[in-house]
């Protein structure tokens, strides 16, 4: 199991480590989770494992406050978060703060792009 997958996930875990990241998202399949769980176990990190598609599972791994929040989203996949969820899964997983409200405010007030010149480029 010393894949460039599993490579990904050890760095991703470093980095959670080292405070470079507060939660992280892991992808693979079923079968393979078992294994980065241990890890996640043994380290005593706290995580939530979550269906995505074609056999394959979401390791959400991080501070106990951002899992809480995974938490309270229930059993959704990703695709079927609502707009909130989709914004806050964004903020807490360190993407572009700026591109999320974007992104959020597009999908709620879609003609709200045109009203800010930087949003007007990305909408």
């Amino acid at each position: 199991m010393h894949s460039d997958h599993s490579r990904l996930f050890s760095h991703m875990l470093y980095e959670y480590k080292k405070g470079v990241r507060k939660l992280a998202m892991y992808t693979c399949s079923e079968s393979e989770s078992y294994f980065h769980i241990k890890k996640l176990q043994t380290s005593d990190i706290a995580y939530v494992v979550s269906e995505a598609f074609n056999d394959k599972v979401n390791i959400f791994f991080g501070d106990c406050p951002c899992i809480s929040i995974i938490e309270s989203f229930g059993e959704k996949k990703l695709n079927d978060l609502d707009e909130k969820e989709d914004f806050i899964l964004g903020v807490l997983l360190g993407y572009d703060i700026t591109k999320q409200c974007e992104r959020y405010m597009g999908m709620i007030v879609p003609d709200k792009c045109k009203a800010c010149p930087s949003m007007a480029k990305s909408c």
